[in-house]
C-alpha cells in the first residue's frame, strides 16, 4: 500500500499581481498534486529574480535579507512535513499550511468542534426528528475515528477525499449493533449527506479552505413508495379494537390518507387550523412543521367528507381537549408500535408509517382519481413538483385503465 507522499516547494513571484515591476513573493507547498500559495510578504523587483534557482540575483543587502527569509521559510515547512509525518497525522498541503501559519491546536477548527457547534447552534433551526439523525451520524464519525484512524478528533485541514471514501466504506461494512440492521445503501448515502451539510457550513465559515466532497457522488437507489390500495385502506378503516389507543392511531392514520398530513403536522392539528371559506366548504390551512423554521408558506387541503367525519369524532374527546388539537397525541414510539399492530390486524403483509398514508393520499386518493398533480404538491406543501413526483406512483392498474380508453378511442376512430 502506498504511504509515502510527493511533496515539494516552490518560490516564486505572482506577476499578475505586479505593479511597476515588482511582484510579491509567494512559496507554493504541493502534496499530491494538491497545493496551498503562502504569502512571504515582500516584493521583488520582477528582473532580479531567478525563477530557476528561486533566488534574488545579486549581492546587496536586500537580496540577502530576502535569501534569508526563503532559507527560514524552507526549514519551517519541511519541518512541519517532518512533524504530521511523526505524529502519524495526515500529511495535505493544508495541514502544512496550518502549522506555518502559527495555527496552534487551540486555534484550529476540529471535526468534533464542527459537530458539536452544528448540534447546538444549527440545532435551533431543525426539527427534533431531524436532530436525531445528525446523532446517528455523530456517533458513527467518531467510532470510525477511533476504529479507523486511531484518533479521537481530526483538524479539518486533513480531511480529503479519501477520508469521506473511507468513512463510506467503513459505513457499509460495519457490523450492527445488536438489534440494529446493516446499514443499506440510502441509509449510508443519508449520513454522507449529513456529514456534507456540516462541511458545507465549515466551508460558509472559512474553517476549511478546500471541498473534500466535491468529486463525491451521491447514489441512490430510488424505489417505489408504499402506498395503500383502496380496498386495503378500506379494510384498515373497518377494523375494531379492544384498546382504545389502537383506535386513535388509527383514525389519525386514516385521516392522514385523506389529507396528506406528515405526523408532525397531525400532531399539532388544531381548531384554529380549519378554517370554512365563503362557499361553507372546510379546509386545513397551516404550515408545515418541517419546514416552519424556513419559510412561512401555508399549505391548504380541502377536507372531504371521510376527514370531516372523524375530526367530529374527536371534537370533544377528553384527551384531544386537554392537549388543544384534534387529535389526542401518542408518541411517535407509541404511534408505530400501534400500526404494527393494525397491519397485522389488517394482514397487509407490511408495516404501516404516515409516509405510506402520505403516499396513499398523493397517488391512490387524488392522482388515480383526476387531481392534477400541480394541485397536489401545493395540498403536500412540497415546493417542487419533483418532490410530489417521488411521493406519486403511477400503478399498474392506473396504466391499464389509460391504455383500455386509448384502445377504445382508437376503435372509434
Amino acid at each position: 500500500m502506498k504511504t509515502t507522499n510527493s511533496f515539494s516547494i516552490l518560490f516564486f513571484l505572482k506577476k499578475d499581481k505586479g505593479s511597476k515591476g515588482f511582484a510579491p513573493l509567494y512559496v507554493r507547498i504541493t502534496v499530491n498534486k494538491n497545493f496551498v500559495d503562502i504569502s512571504l510578504k515582500r516584493r521583488i523587483r520582477e528582473s532580479a529574480w531567478n525563477s530557476k534557482l528561486q533566488k534574488v540575483n545579486g549581492a546587496e543587502k536586500e537580496a540577502k535579507e530576502v535569501q534569508e527569509k526563503i532559507r527560514r521559510m524552507r526549514t519551517e515547512i519541511n519541518a512541519a512535513y517532518d512533524e504530521l509525518r511523526f505524529c502519524k497525522e495526515v500529511v495535505s498541503a493544508e495541514a502544512i499550511k496550518a502549522k506555518m501559519e502559527g495555527m496552534g491546536e487551540e486555534e484550529q477548527i476540529t471535526l468534533l468542534f464542527l459537530m458539536t457547534y452544528h448540534n447546538t447552534e444549527i440545532k435551533k433551526l431543525l426539527e427534533p426528528g431531524t436532530m436525531k439523525n445528525y446523532y446517528s451520524t455523530e456517533r458513527y464519525i467518531k467510532e470510525f475515528l477511533l476504529k479507523r484512524k486511531k484518533k479521537t478528533d481530526i483538524y479539518l485541514s486533513q480531511l480529503d477525499y479519501k477520508f469521506i471514501i473511507d468513512f463510506e466504506i467503513y459505513l457499509r461494512q460495519r457490523e450492527p449493533d445488536k438489534g440494529q440492521r446493516p446499514c443499506t445503501n440510502n441509509t449510508v448515502m443519508k449520513h454522507m449527506e449529513r456529514l456534507r451539510k456540516m462541511i458545507n457550513i465549515a466551508l460558509k465559515n472559512d474553517w476549511l479552505a478546500k471541498d473534500p466532497f466535491l468529486r463525491f457522488e451521491r447514489r441512490m437507489i430510488h424505489r417505489d413508495r408504499r402506498c395503500l390500495e383502496l380496498e386495503e385502506l378500506e379494510t384498515i378503516k373497518a377494523l375494531t379494537f379492544d384498546i382504545r389507543g389502537q383506535e386513535i392511531v388509527r383514525d389519525t392514520f386514516v385521516f392522514s390518507c385523506y389529507t396528506g398530513l406528515a405526523f408532525a403536522d397531525v400532531s399539532q392539528l388544531s381548531e384554529e387550523h380549519l378554517v370554512t371559506d365563503i362557499e361553507g366548504e372546510k379546509w386545513i390551512e397551516m404550515v408545515r412543521k418541517k419546514t416552519a423554521n424556513f419559510s412561512g408558506r401555508k399549505f391548504y387541503v380541502l377536507l372531504l367528507p371521510e376527514a370531516i367525519e372523524l375530526i367530529n369524532k374527536y371534537r370533544n374527546d377528553p384527551m384531544a381537549s386537554n392537549t388543544g388539537t384534534v387529535f389526542p397525541l401518542f408518541s411517535n414510539q407509541a404511534t408505530n408500535r400501534y400500526l404494527k399492530t393494525i397491519s397485522k390486524k389488517a394482514e397487509l403483509g407490511f408495516d404501516l408509517t404516515f409516509h405510506v398514508a402520505r403516499h396513499t393520499f398523493a397517488t391512490t386518493v387524488t392522482l388515480e382519481n383526476g387531481v392534477p398533480i400541480e394541485s397536489v404538491s401545493k395540498m403536500l406543501g412540497h415546493t417542487s413538483i419533483r418532490t410530489t413526483q417521488i411521493y406519486s406512483k403511477v400503478k399498474k392498474k392506473k396504466v391499464s385503465s389509460d391504455m383500455k380508453i386509448l384502445r377504445d378511442r382508437l376503435k372509434q376512430a
